[in-house]
Formats: structure tokens, C-alpha cells, sequence
């Protein structure tokens, strides 16, 4: 390892020393896949927001070899840094980095509006001026940003209207009194839940109503999925199964958008994998 190298080295881990080796060694990998498994409070969310930094300030400066001469000033620089006499963290970045990521390649995505607040709080307080080009939040909110560009593609309107829970239960209680499916034996939130299922296996009502004619259950719930579907498409409207699934059906049928988000989003880093 030559000079520039060692002292590269250590300039990183002064600037990351707030973490410890095995969470300095995931904040270095910037290309690949990448699984950090870790206990409760062991620090995930703080090995992504530094992740994060590494990607915008150095990029892959930590894996790449740099063979390129240095003056003898940067080494000078390099050595004050490293030994704590700067803080110049500009002009580290400016001698080191390598190949830095645009922060709005990154896609940060967590499931729970808490964990999305908190993930856009601490790139704020990490990143400073650079947070807001990166894109933080959950599935949800990343999948309706998405969908306000392109649904009209899948026949909405950009204006459509995001039904929460309380709004699908009312659709699917006017749905059964029209159809005459008593709710003492098809409770409307155990129907919802079933729907909510059948959508996010990406299977339709016509799907459901097909694989469904030996069970009453299902053939009765399938015929309120129908229904509640047209009720939702009449309106303009999507449940918040329709946010995940609408994006998928975009991407699949759509390569250009697909083509287009994958060259916008190169690095996605999601946060609480496991609620996923």
C-alpha cells in the first residue's frame, strides 16, 4: 500500500469514526447488492445515513485504487487530516473521491411513515444543503410520486385520490348491501383483508373469481372485489394496495418508465427491511 493509499485509509475512518469496523465496512461498499443484518439498535439506520454521505462525498474512493501522483501538499493535507489537525472536509473529499454518486440517484425507502420522517430527518442533519435531492420515504409515497407522472398511462388521472382504510370500508359495505352478501357472515374488514391479499399476490377479482368456483367464501368475496374495483376506477381512486401494485403493472407493461426509473434510482437503500 503506498502513501496516498495509507493515508487515504485513514482519512476515512477519522471521518467515519463515529462507527465501528463492521459498519465502516458496509458504508464502504458502494456497488452491488448489499444485506446488513443486525440486531435491534445496533445502528442499521445509521450505517445507511453514512452509507449515504460516503456515496455523495467520496464514492467509491475507499474500493478504488488510486495510482494517480499526488503533490507532496495533498499528502501534507491528507496526514493533518488523519491525524486530526483539519477539518477541511471539502477539500478531503476534493483529493480523495472517486467516481461520487448525484444524490438524486438515490432512492432511500423504509415501510412506516415514522421511520420515513426519521430517515429524512437525519439525511438532513447529515447532508446538510444536499439532503433534499435525495429521495426519502416509504413505499407508499415513493410508489404515488411515481404514479402522479405516469398513471394516465394505466387510465387515471393525475389527480386521482388516495382511498385510506376507512374510505374502502365504506365502499366495500355499500358494495355488499348492493349485492346482498350479509356482513354477519362476510365481516367487511375480513373481506377487505382477503382483497388486500388477492391484490398484493398481483391477482385480479376475475383471477380470484376463476380459481374460486368450488368455495362460496371466495366466489362471494371475489364478486365484492369486482365491484369495489369499478367503484374505485369510477372515482378516480386507489386504495393504498393499488399505490404498490399499479407501479408494478406500470414497470411491467411499460419498459421506457421502467428504463426511466432505473436510470433515476441507481442506488436504493431500503431501511426496516424485515417490516417489509
Amino acid at each position: 500500500m503506498n502513501e496516498f493509499e495509507r493515508l487515504k485509509k485513514s482519512c476515512l475512518e477519522r471521518f467515519f469514526s463515529s462507527l465501528n469496523e463492521m459498519q465502516r465496512k458496509a458504508v464502504f461498499k458502494v456497488h452491488g447488492n448489499l444485506l446488513i443484518l443486525a440486531g435491534a439498535g445496533s445502528g442499521k439506520t445509521t450505517v445507511l445515513i453514512n452509507r449515504i454521505a460516503n456515496m455523495i462525498y467520496f464514492g467509491d474512493a475507499c474500493e478504488y485504487e488510486d495510482d494517480r501522483d499526488h503533490s507532496p501538499d495533498e499528502l501534507a493535507f491528507l496526514k493533518s487530516y488523519a491525524e486530526g489537525a483539519s477539518d477541511d472536509h471539502a477539500r478531503l473529499a476534493g483529493i480523495i473521491s472517486h467516481s461520487v454518486i448525484n444524490p438524486w440517484n438515490i432512492l432511500a425507502i423504509t415501510f412506516t411513515n415514522k421511520a420515513a420522517n426519521e430517515l429524512k430527518e437525519r439525511i438532513r442533519a447529515m447532508l446538510g444543503e444536499t439532503n433534499g435531492q435525495v429521495r426519502a420515504a416509504t413505499f407508499h409515497s415513493a410508489c404515488a410520486r411515481i404514479l402522479r407522472s405516469e398513471c394516465e398511462r394505466l387510465g387515471y388521472k393525475p389527480s386521482f385520490t388516495i382511498y385510506d382504510t376507512d374510505d374502502c370500508q365504506r365502499i366495500i359495505k355499500a358494495v355488499m348491501k348492493e349485492l346482498e352478501i350479509p356482513e354477519k357472515i362476510f365481516p367487511p374488514r375480513m373481506v377487505q383483508s382477503v382483497i388486500s391479499s388477492r391484490k398484493n399476490e398481483m391477482m385480479s377479482a376475475d383471477e380470484y373469481y376463476k380459481k374460486s368456483q368450488t368455495e362460496i367464501r371466495d366466489r362471494e368475496i371475489a364478486r365484492v372485489y369486482k365491484a369495489y374495483d369499478i367503484r374505485l376506477a369510477e372515482a378516480n381512486a386507489m386504495d393504498f394496495d393499488d399505490l404498490l401494485i399499479n407501479t408494478v403493472k406500470l414497470f411491467e407493461q411499460f419498459p421506457d418508465v421502467l428504463d426511466h426509473y432505473q436510470n433515476l434510482y441507481k442506488y436504493i437503500l431500503v431501511d426496516e427491511y424485515q417490516d417489509t
